[in-house]
């Protein structure tokens, strides 16, 4: 059995494509375009910004981003309260604490952060995993910058400060490789799935806007760039933040360093807000709900086993930081809360369309026996 700070370092790239920065409140909260309090407590409750009212333009070309720079450790100064938007509609504080549910093993509910910021993931669960893993923020920024990383692709936007309707997909880069004379780096993929050029690694990207990235097929319906899986056709742009909503409960998959994670959430949206040169995408934020049962999944396809002490202990301090409902809408007197809050921030720098390619597999290494281990790329799985 592998050790516990294994599987807490397993368990931790769950998060690896997080990322940094936070909100500017003045313009990406509740007062832009209306809003205000929702539950009538002692804060603006900070929701996404609405869709503007002014007419579209001409569509330019698509862009594409590709999220680094991640912040996984939000606990230090209180830098997870500003990163997120209020998912429940209260203001979770003294004296009343209001909340949509409460925590199954925990008798006051956590509290919000700055205008109701639900963001548990922030304060609690990621420094949980920290105190037994440390350097993974290093090791998950130095995955990024080798190229392996989620990508935004933004089409339809008319270059202007607002665009009432643009189309947003979401998939990751598998690898990214620079130019070379307007064109790709010349290369082959080996085993790993890295870029090779007559055997020897090609150099990382240079994000200068530049670099090509090979994003993973199976993010397309049938390889089809054209029909991504996770997309909102009916995204917008409002004082240059681009705001989509996810899916519910598709699943994104993330690289890691030896396994694939996936994440499923819930009450999702995308806010990130395009530079005034078109080259950054700023403040870059994600906001759900991450249903425990849902977590308790993945943490099995990255080893913590059901019938484990690890599992167990996950599952607890899972039930005692919960607060909120996984379904939006939900919550009520006598309601337990069965999901955590998260909110995780990115910088966004641009990159070019090179094409699609297969990527690792998502393994269940809970289902799976031990080879022996050796050289190969299972890690011994």
């Amino acid at each position: 059995m592998r050790s516990f700070i294994r599987r807490g370092v397993a368990l931790a790239a769950l998060v690896v494509a997080t990322g940094c920065q936070v909100y500017d409140a003045s313009l990406v909260d509740a007062g832009v375009d209306g809003g205000g309090p929702i539950d009538g407590g002692e804060c603006n409750n900070r929701v996404a910004p609405a869709r503007p009212t002014t007419a579209d333009g001409p569509d330019g070309e698509e862009i594409l981003f590709g999220l680094r720079r991640v912040i996984l450790a939000q606990d230090e100064g209180g830098l997870w309260e500003g990163i997120g938007l209020d998912l429940d509609g209260h203001c979770t504080r003294e004296p009343d604490y209001a909340t949509e549910c409460r925590p199954p093993r925990r008798t006051r509910p956590p509290v919000d952060g700055d205008d109701g910021i639900d963001n548990v993931f922030g304060a609690e669960l990621f420094p949980l995993v920290d105190l037994a893993v440390m350097g993974l923020e290093t090791t998950a920024r130095a995955a990024q910058e080798e190229g392996k990383l989620p990508v935004v692709r933004i089409r339809g936007w008319n270059g202007m400060d607002n665009d009432p309707s643009v189309d947003v997909a979401i998939t990751n880069a598998i690898y990214m490789v620079p130019e070379v004379a307007g064109a790709p780096h010349p290369h082959t993929v080996n085993a790993a799935f890295e870029p090779v050029d007559m055997g020897v690694r090609v150099p990382p990207p240079v994000w200068d806007g530049t670099d090509y990235g090979y994003f993973r097929e199976t993010t397309f319906l049938d390889g089809n760039p054209d029909q991504p899986t996770i997309r909102d056709d009916s995204a917008y742009v409002v004082n240059r933040y681009v705001v989509a909503r996810l899916p519910e409960r598709v699943e994104i998959l993330f690289p890691a360093q030896e396994v694939g994670v996936l994440v499923r959430l819930t009450d999702a949206t995308a806010i990130g807000r395009i530079s005034e040169d078109g080259s950054t995408l700023e403040e870059a934020t994600v906001s759900g709900r991450w249903s425990i049962l849902d977590l308790l999944s993945t943490a099995e396809n990255v080893g913590i086993c059901r019938d484990s002490d690890s599992y167990d202990i996950l599952s607890g301090q899972l039930d005692t930081i919960a607060d909120v409902r996984s379904r939006a809408g939900s919550g009520g007197a006598g309601a337990l809360c069965d999901a955590i809050s998260l909110g995780v921030v990115f910088t966004g720098s641009r990159l070019q369309w090179g094409g699609l390619t297969p990527g690792p597999e998502v393994r269940n290494v809970c289902t799976e026996v031990p080879d022996g281990g050796g050289a190969s790329l299972d890690g011994g799985i």
